[in-house]
């Protein structure tokens, strides 16, 4: 397998239309080398007056965007929906991507592709952590949970705090946690 990529965004809204504005990138390559980045996206390119409250609210845009006064902090950056395109094709470039529900984060992440004339180059299967997650537990429990905070617990792997849930980093490192607990097992099965 190649590099692995494991991320999160948050957007403008739930439904149909909705926009990244944070978006955490984990790149892992083969060798195991690691880097990490979180993009925040400006807001003229967030079409906010389509944007609904609640999800702003939950990913905490009015107190952690940059553009609210948020500080940037190492290993992030503010940038056009143009530029943040680029990064995120340049960092899932042939990568298989890794999230919780990454159906929902990679059709996202493909509108802001589509807006920039570029299209995905990450391999053509995302991978949602807690179905394979699911998958191993119900190995063990036939009434294994199925929404991914009680499923996280049921393998072992802790759920972000509430500083982290909910922000793209915070809950990409959830992700690497998860992917990296199920890959430990599967290989203690094998051997």
């Amino acid at each position: 397998m190649g590099a692995v990529v494991f991320l999160d965004t948050e957007t403008t809204k739930r439904e149909r239309g909705y926009r990244p504005w944070d978006i955490a990138l984990i790149r892992r390559e083969i060798s195991g080398e690691e880097t990490a980045i979180t993009i925040f996206v400006d807001k003229a390119d967030l079409d906010l007056a389509n944007a609904d409250p609640e999800s702003l609210r939950i990913g905490g845009f009015d107190y952690r965007h940059p553009q609210n006064g948020a500080r940037l902090e190492p290993g992030q950056v503010l940038c056009t929906g143009d530029e943040a395109a680029r990064m995120v094709q340049q960092w899932t470039d042939s990568a298989m991507v890794f999230g919780v529900n990454c159906s929902y984060d990679t059709v996202g992440l493909d509108g802001l592709l589509e807006r920039a004339g570029l299209s995905s180059t990450w391999f053509y299967a995302p991978q949602s952590i807690d179905a394979i997650a699911y998958g191993f537990v119900l190995k063990d429990d036939p009434a294994a949970p199925r929404s991914s905070e009680p499923l996280s617990k049921a393998c072992g792997v802790d759920v972000p705090g509430p500083e982290e849930r909910h922000t793209a980093m915070g809950d990409a490192l959830w992700v690497r946690r998860w992917y990296d607990y199920l890959h430990a097992r599967e290989c203690a099965e094998l051997a």
